[in-house]
């Protein structure tokens, strides 16, 4: 028996994401499952540059070619439905194929998941000892899959759902995936650690503690030895995925044997944490064994809503561990909510203000709600008035009291208040800066700025083989255009092979890289087939409606202007919306005539207007309004 199991990556245009994707719940199941089945049952993860940076095509060749018996999704908001997408396809070449999903997003309350369809079975909660069952099951064919405890099947009429499974007692039948060899660093040198399941909290908006509910903690000697492998592969970071580092038990030990693995190679470590917990001696501590960042929740300082989303909140505790992770040298992220039930904008600017005015950050992270399938606060959505998204990521669009333009309205006024820019470009690679650029292997395995080797021939009208490069596209695609080459897009087949490559890939991220030569640069050429792309999907990504900036979208135009100081200037231009057609995300006409400008370090304030000046003719017609950035 052959199973394969993918745990698809965040896309992001310029790889930044995908180059950290390491698959840490399928690298477990796989070091499990392989500890307790015969080694008749071969489990196979995908490739790690075809996972990260392969498009749609890519990955349903590749696991056809594989010929498995069983293939599993790690299912996230971020990648649920590409994951659903590529099922499909893998079930429509190969019928006897069974799939099956896990992860976060599968859970009995969520009504999008089972409408979508496409596989056979979802695991609920930890996935070792159900996957394990299932193969086992499948292969003596004896005892019915359907029979086993957390189980999940989509049925015309809702879920059939198999008993709950127990979570396990203790962690320590689960063997490393990196000990195991399941796992390897990412592309950016990093790895991510698991040394707890559960969580002390019970927050309202999370679904953690449901499919935890009790801290259980990986042995001391296994993490000894997970840190010791790390430091030999000289891996520069390790972020710790446990919900609540500061709340281990065992926390001096542990911060001992990071002290002892960084001798042997200095790596450094990121975490997630509760401010209230850090004393000056803990944080010299956690700066001592290589931590440099800590990511603390604030959510809110509104009373009414900490008690709706069951969070304890003491602020002279919160200032002052933050202020001494800050002085021990330790970067210090702070997350705020927006648009939690109970909190008003003017809660949440308070919120703000209460970072900001105390100099409590390094990095203010501000998120929109989530409504994640399964949690008290998407059972309570209803009741409590909150409209938001049916689809992931499951955005909240108004409550009874933050209205849409509310929203946006809080991340301006953060932008205002923190000097953060909430909504940098996500520039794809080649044009990041080479100091700072992420190239990722798919630059040669998956030549995604040779797909259109058509715009750079003599031979305009020849038109791409749109066959041969469907299943040779990337997660990101550049297309390059110049201004003596986009004619080529006039070609009724260049045009349609361009739209059939993207409909092989329908997550397959697409910037167009445009450098016209002057004011008359056919524009509207370009913006046409970006609304060809974009009216045949429906990507998670364009589903954002609170920017501030025109949202990184799924589809996406960048030009490099010609400047007479700089040669040649970055600027992300909006795709408009089509005229006769309504936009697709609520308060997006808000923000579409507004283009961001990458200005080089040495543009001073006072130089702006007159650097920017050169570039407002160049601009479509549309543009009313310059943002601009800092290009590095």
């Amino acid at each position: 028996m052959k199973v394969v199991l993918l745990q698809l990556p965040v896309q992001s245009h310029d790889n930044a994401y995908p180059m950290e994707n390491l698959g840490l719940g399928v690298g477990s199941l796989k070091a499990y499952a392989q500890s307790v089945l015969p080694p008749d049952i071969s489990i196979v993860l995908g490739p790690h540059a075809l996972v990260n940076y392969g498009g749609d095509q890519a990955l349903v060749a590749w696991i056809l070619s594989e010929r498995p018996d069983v293939v599993g999704f790690s299912c996230y908001v971020w990648n649920v439905e590409r994951s659903l997408d590529i099922a499909r396809r893998v079930k429509a070449e190969r019928p006897q194929v069974r799939i099956l999903v896990g992860g976060p997003e599968v859970t009995p309350e969520n009504d999008f998941l089972r409408s979508a369809g496409g596989f056979d079975w979802g695991v609920v909660g930890e996935g070792e000892e159900t996957l394990a069952a299932i193969l086992s099951a499948l292969r003596s064919g004896h005892g019915a899959v359907e029979s086993l405890p957390g189980l999940l099947r989509p049925t015309p009429d809702g879920w059939h759902a198999t008993k709950p499974r127990p979570v396990m007692r203790t962690l320590d039948p689960i063997p490393s995936p990196y000990l195991s060899g399941a796992l390897h660093p990412s592309d950016a040198g990093t790895i991510l650690l698991e040394t707890v399941r559960g969580c002390p909290n019970r927050c309202t908006y999370c679904y953690y503690h449901k499919r935890f509910p009790h801290v259980r903690s990986f042995s001391l000697d296994r993490l000894r030895e997970e840190l010791h492998w790390a430091a030999h592969r000289a891996v520069s970071e390790i972020y710790f995925v446990d919900p609540c580092f500061t709340r281990r038990k065992d926390l001096v030990a542990l911060l001992g044997m990071i002290e002892e693995a960084r001798r042997i190679h200095a790596f450094t470590f990121q975490c997630e944490g509760t401010a209230e917990d850090v004393t000056p001696a803990l944080a010299h501590s956690l700066a001592r064994a290589g931590l440099t960042q800590m990511e603390v929740g604030l959510q809110t300082v509104n009373p009414r809503a900490l008690a709706r989303i069951r969070r304890r909140f003491d602020p002279n505790r919160f200032i002052a561990g933050v202020r001494a992770l800050r002085a021990a040298g330790v970067r210090v992220m702070v997350d705020v909510m927006v648009a939690l039930p109970e909190d008003s904008l003017e809660d949440v600017k308070r919120s703000i203000d209460f970072v900001v005015e105390n100099a409590l950050f390094d990095e203010l992270s501000l998120y929109t709600l989530c409504l994640l399938p399964g949690t008290e606060l998407r059972r309570q959505a209803t009741a409590l008035g909150m409209v938001f998204h049916a689809k992931p990521p499951y955005h909240v669009v108004r409550t009874p009291r933050m209205s849409s333009e509310d929203i946006r309205r809080a991340y301006e006024y953060a932008e205002e208040a923190s000097g953060v820019d909430f909504f940098p470009p996500d520039l794809p690679a080649p044009l990041v800066p080479p100091e700072i650029r992420r190239l990722g292997p798919h630059l040669i395995a998956f030549p995604a700025e040779k797909t259109l080797e058509i715009f750079e021939r003599k031979e305009p009208h020849a038109g791409p083989n749109a066959e041969a490069e469907c299943a040779r596209v990337a997660q990101a695609v550049s297309v390059y255009v110049s201004e003596d080459s986009v004619k080529a897009l006039k070609d009724g087949d260049v045009s349609r092979a361009l739209v059939q490559i993207f409909e092989k890939n329908p997550w397959t991220l697409l910037t167009f890289v445009l450098t016209p030569k002057g004011p008359d640069f056919p524009w509207a050429v370009v913006f046409s087939l970006a609304h060809k792309v974009l009216s045949a999907r429906d990507h998670v990504m364009d589903r954002e409606h609170f920017s501030t900036l025109d949202p990184v979208r799924s589809v996406q135009i960048v030009a490099l202007l010609p400047h007479p100081v700089s040669g040649r200037v970055i600027v992300r231009i909006p795709v408009p919306h089509q005229e006769e057609s309504e936009p697709p995300v609520p308060g997006s006409r808000r923000t579409v005539d507004q283009a961001w400008v990458g200005l080089p370090e040495d543009v001073s304030a006072e130089e702006e207007a007159e650097w920017l000046q050169p570039l407002w003719p160049l601009c479509p017609p549309h543009i009313r309004r310059l943002r601009l950035g800092d290009r590095q």
